[in-house]
């Protein structure tokens, strides 16, 4: 599946919006916030119909999952909306994540728990807003600008540290970068190790560079790290690398609406991640140039070259790369 999904559900008493973009949509927030009345509508409709007294209004069907068939259940549905309440714990499971990577469906979960094995995007989740007509509302700012400590001065600023997410193709960019700028670059060999990594620069500025697309589950203790220290912390977080090279024009013949709006172009039977996505989209979009030719694992001296640099830190705002004007 890809593309928008628009949904309206409704019964005499309450009213939910809302917009679905990617394969994996995350609705959390406290109890009493009407999280289980929108699944059980949902699952209502499902049983009873029009007699259920709820209706919906949406180009794809919307189903629910529960139960200890889940995965019987699961690989029946192809191209729905499957939607899963925060009692099932077999969202927790790895049978489950293997079971969302190369599903044709989307997956509205609600849920407040840590979940890992998923990669989602800090972009896709949500809390419920308003008291009888509820909308999502982002928990999270937009993805492609720099988060900052609140009250802790104003961006941009230069960092002693940049944290990456691994080792790969991004953490050589920016450590080519940080040498040229006496800025400590440090790969976190994983995002699950990011935390760690702060904490254990925590009397140093530091900034996070890492995939969005996929960093949902852990941008919740990046953030509460990032409100409770004394020092600036502030978080980049790109789709990828891989988009930020787009992005950054370097790659000629891509259609812009692919980078700012690449949701009607990616299938989520076959990319689980936007990142992966981008990845392919510039290994494609390389793969005849012998000096362009992207490679994930290794950095081509072309991507260093001075030019190239400056055009793709000019994508990035927040950041300082040298004691001069901001990049």
């Amino acid at each position: 599946m890809r593309g928008i999904c628009r949904v309206k559900i409704k019964n005499s008493r309450n009213s939910y919006q809302f917009e679905l973009r990617r394969n994996i949509t995350i609705l959390k927030g406290e109890s009493g916030r009407g999280k289980t009345t929108l699944y059980d509508m949902i699952r209502d409709y499902n049983s009873f119909g029009r007699e259920s007294g709820v209706s919906i209004s949406c180009d794809k069907s919307i189903l629910t999952l529960e139960g200890k068939d889940w995965e019987d259940n699961l690989a029946k549905i192809s191209d729905s909306i499957v939607v899963i309440d925060e009692d099932s714990k077999f969202v927790k499971s790895k049978d489950f994540a293997d079971r969302v990577d190369g599903s044709s469906n989307y997956f509205l979960i609600i849920t407040r728990n840590y979940l890992a094995q998923l990669p989602y995007s800090v972009e896709e989740i949500y809390e419920l807003q308003g008291e009888k007509n509820k909308k999502f509302r982002k928990v999270y700012s937009e993805i492609y600008r720099m988060y900052d400590n609140p009250y802790k001065g104003a961006l941009p600023f230069l960092p002693e540290v940049i944290i990456t997410e691994d080792e790969k193709s991004g953490y050589q960019f920016f450590r080519n970068v940080s040498e040229d700028n006496n800025i400590n670059c440090i790969s976190a060999g994983g995002k699950s190790n990011i935390l760690r990594i702060l904490k254990e620069n925590d009397k140093k500025d530091v900034v996070i560079i890492a995939d969005g697309a996929a960093i949902g589950a852990e941008i919740e203790d990046l953030v509460n790290k990032q409100r409770l220290s004394n020092i600036k912390i502030a978080i980049f977080l790109p789709e990828s690398f891989e988009w930020l090279i787009l992005k950054a024009g370097i790659v000629s013949k891509i259609n812009e609406n692919i980078i700012d709006a690449p949701y009607e172009e990616i299938d989520s039977e076959k990319y689980v991640s936007w990142e992966r996505y981008f990845t392919d989209l510039l290994i494609e979009s390389t793969k005849d140039s012998k000096y362009m030719k992207y490679e994930k694992s290794h950095l081509s001296d072309f991507y260093l070259q001075d030019v190239n640099v400056e055009k793709i830190k000019n994508v990035i705002n927040g950041i300082k790369f040298d004691n001069g004007k901001p990049d």
